[in-house]
C-alpha cells in the first residue's frame, strides 16, 4: 500500500509540474507541493519578515503531522519516493556497510535545519540548498524536463518518414520547443550524489541530511500513531535491520519516535507479528526521545554557523560581481532585497516560462542570488501574453498579476550600442528591431543627415524582442538593462506606469515610412512644401 501511495504522489507531483505552462488555469495550484513545505515557508517568512499568504498552506502538513505523526516522508514526499524507486532499481542487491554512531549522524540534519532558520532570521535564504521539494523541482526543471523533450523530438524524427508515407500531416510536422537551462550538469551531479549515498545506507539522505525531515521530527512524536512492540518479540532484530530510517534501537522494543516515518516495514518483516501501530495519546520525553536529542553545544554551533553565513553572505569573493552584471528580473518580481530573501529557488518559474528566457543565476548576483531567476533576453524574449511565472511562484517573490498589469511591470529599457549597430556604425539598411517591437518603442529619426534608430524609453517595457532578433552575431547591438524598472511589493503596475508617464501601446504612425533606393541617407537641398510643417526626411510619411 505504501508503494502505491508513493507512486501516486510522485505521479501527481509530475503531472502538476507538466501542467505548469502558460495555459495554467488560475484555479489549479501547480505549486501545491512547494506551498505545503513548512521549511520553505518558514524560511521565506523569517527572511522577508512578513507573513506570506501562500505559504500558510504548510499549516496543513504541520497539522497532519501533529495528528498522525511523521507520515509525509514515507508516503507523500516525492523526493523520498524517487530515492526509494531508484534505490530499488540500482542498489537492491548491494550490501551496504552502514554507518556507526547512527544517532550521531542523525543530528546532522537537525544542525542544518538550525543553520538555515538562523540564516533566514538574518535575511539570507539558504533552505533551498537542501530542501527536498525545491531540490526535486530544480532537478525536474533543469535536467529531466529538457531531456524528456529531447527524447520526444528524437522519437518524432524517427517517425517522420512513416508519418509522411501514411499522410499524417500533423504528426509529420510535429516538433516540441526544446528548452535549455544553465547549470543542468550541476543539478544532475547534486541529485545523482544524493541517490549514490544510498550505497552507504538505505535512505541516507532522509536519515542524515534532509532538513525538512528534521523539522517534522520535532513535532511527529505528538502524533496519534506510534510503534508498539508486544511481549511476543523474540529480539531477532529483523525489524532493526530493515528499518529504512534507523529508528529502531538495539533493543527492538524501543523506538526513536522522531525518526520513525511510520512506513510499517518493521510490521512486514516481523515473524512473530509483535509490532503494531495503535493510536495512542501518550507522549514521553524520556529515553525513547532522548536518543536523538540535540545537545546544547550542537545547537550553539549551528546557530553560530547560520549567523556566520548570514553576515558573510554579502562579503563573499563573488559579491563584487553584483555591480558588474545588470540583471533583468522577470516581470512582477518584487524589489531586489525582498526578492532575494523570498525566492526559494525552486525553478518553477523557469520551467513554466513560455519562451525559455528565464535562466538560473550563478554568481551574477553574489552568493545570496544563487539559482534565482534572471531573464536572458538574447536567448529569448518575454512573451507579452504569458504571466504564468507569477502563478506558479509559491512565495510570491514574483507576483501573480493579470496580463495588463504584467505588461506594465517594466523590467528594463532597451539601449542601442551604436558602435555595433549595423545602421549606426555601417550605414546598412536594417529595420528588425523597429519592426519586431510590440510597442513601437524603437523609431527612426533624422540624425546628422541620416535616419537612425532610437529608443523611446517611455514606451519600452523591456520585453527583449529587439535583443533576441538583432542580426548582429554574438552580443546584440541593442540590449535591455534594468534602468527604469518597476518593481512593486504591492499596488498596481498600471497606476505606477501612468504616474511615470509611460505608455506601452503600439503607435505605428510614429515612424511609418517606405524604404527607397537612397537607403537611410537623407537628401539635402529639397525645398519645403509648406512652411508650417518641418522638413521631413525622405522615406518618412
Amino acid at each position: 500500500m505504501r508503494t502505491i501511495i508513493q507512486a501516486l504522489s510522485l505521479l501527481l507531483f509530475s503531472l502538476l509540474f507538466i501542467f505548469a505552462t502558460y495555459k495554467l488555469p488560475n484555479w489549479l495550484p501547480a505549486d501545491i507541493y512547494l506551498r505545503i513545505d513548512p521549511l520553505l515557508g518558514l524560511n521565506a517568512i523569517f527572511a522577508s519578515r512578513e507573513i506570506i499568504p501562500r505559504v500558510l498552506w504548510s499549516l496543513i502538513l504541520i497539522g497532519a503531522t501533529l495528528f498522525i505523526g511523521r507520515f509525509f516522508c514515507a508516503y507523500v514526499c516525492p523526493t523520498g519516493a524517487s530515492i526509494d524507486f531508484l534505490d530499488f532499481l540500482f542498489f537492491r542487491k548491494k550490501k551496504r556497510p552502514g554507518l556507526k554512531n547512527e544517532a550521531g549522524f542523525q543530528k546532522i540534519k537537525t544542525g542544518l535545519l538550525i543553520v538555515f532558520l538562523t540564516a533566514g532570521l538574518l535575511g539570507l535564504s539558504l533552505a533551498f540548498f537542501l530542501d527536498p521539494l525545491a531540490l526535486l523541482t530544480r532537478f525536474y526543471t533543469f535536467f529531466l524536463y529538457p531531456l524528456t523533450i529531447t527524447l520526444i523530438n528524437l522519437f518524432l524524427d524517427l517517425l517522420r518518414p512513416l508519418s509522411r508515407a501514411f499522410g499524417w500531416v500533423a504528426l509529420s510536422y510535429l516538433h516540441y520547443f526544446q528548452p535549455v537551462f544553465y547549470m543542468s550538469a550541476i543539478t544532475l551531479l547534486i541529485f545523482g550524489g544524493i541517490v549514490a549515498l544510498n550505497l552507504f545506507a538505505k535512505r541516507f539522505w532522509c536519515r542524515y541530511l534532509c532538513p525538512l525531515g528534521a523539522f517534522l521530527s520535532f513535532i511527529s512524536p505528538l502524533g496519534l500513531f506510534k510503534r508498539k512492540v508486544s511481549p511476543e518479540c523474540n529480539e531477532c532484530l529483523k525489524c532493526q535491520k530493515a528499518c529504512p530510517m534507523g529508528a529502531i534501537e538495539q533493543d527492538p522494543t524501543k523506538t526513536r519516535f522522531p525518526e520513525c516515518i511510520q512506513c510499517r516495514t518493521c510490521v512486514k518483516v516481523c515473524s512473530q507479528e509483535a509490532v503494531t501501530f495503535p493510536a495512542s495519546l501518550s507522549f514521553s520525553l524520556g529515553g525513547e526521545y532522548s536518543s536523538t536529542n540535540f545537545s546544547r553545544r550542537g545547537f550553539l554551533y549551528s546557530v553560530a554557523g547560520g549567523m556566520t553565513f548570514g553576515f558573510l553572505a554579502m562579503r563573499t569573493p563573488f559579491t563584487p560581481l553584483q555591480s558588474k552584471h545588470q540583471l533583468v528580473r522577470p516581470p512582477g518580481a518584487i524589489p531586489e532585497t525582498e526578492f532575494l530573501r523570498t525566492c526559494i529557488r525552486c525553478g518553477e518559474c523557469m520551467k513554466s516560462c513560455l519562451t525559455n528566457t528565464l535562466q538560473p543565476c550563478l554568481w551574477e548576483s553574489g552568493f545570496s542570488g544563487l539559482w534565482t531567476p534572471k531573464m536572458d533576453l538574447r536567448l529569448a524574449p518575454c512573451d507579452q501574453n504569458c504571466n504564468v511565472c507569477g502563478k506558479v511562484c509559491p512565495t510570491q517573490a514574483i507576483r501573480s498579476v493579470s496580463l495588463e498589469e504584467k505588461n506594465h511591470a517594466k523590467v528594463g529599457t532597451a539601449v542601442l550600442l551604436k558602435e555595433m549597430c549595423l545602421v549606426w556604425a555601417q550605414d546598412k539598411i536594417c529595420l528588425i528591431c523597429d519592426e519586431i517591437c510590440p510597442y513601437n518603442a524603437i523609431v527612426f529619426r533624422p540624425v546628422e543627415g541620416y535616419r537612425r534608430p532610437v529608443v523611446i524609453a517611455s514606451k519600452c517595457n523591456g520585453c527583449g524582442f529587439c535583443e533576441k532578433k538583432c542580426p548582429v552575431l554574438g552580443e546584440s547591438a541593442i540590449v535591455v538593462v534594468p534602468d527604469g524598472e518597476i518593481r512593486l511589493k504591492e499596488g498596481s503596475y498600471v497606476k505606477e506606469a501612468q504616474k511615470l508617464q509611460l505608455e506601452f501601446k503600439a503607435n505605428p504612425g510614429d515612424d511609418k515610412f517606405i524604404l527607397e533606393e537612397s537607403g537611410f541617407k537623407i537628401e539635402s537641398g529639397k525645398k519645403e512644401e509648406k512652411k508650417s510643417q518641418p522638413q521631413t526626411p525622405k522615406g518618412f510619411m
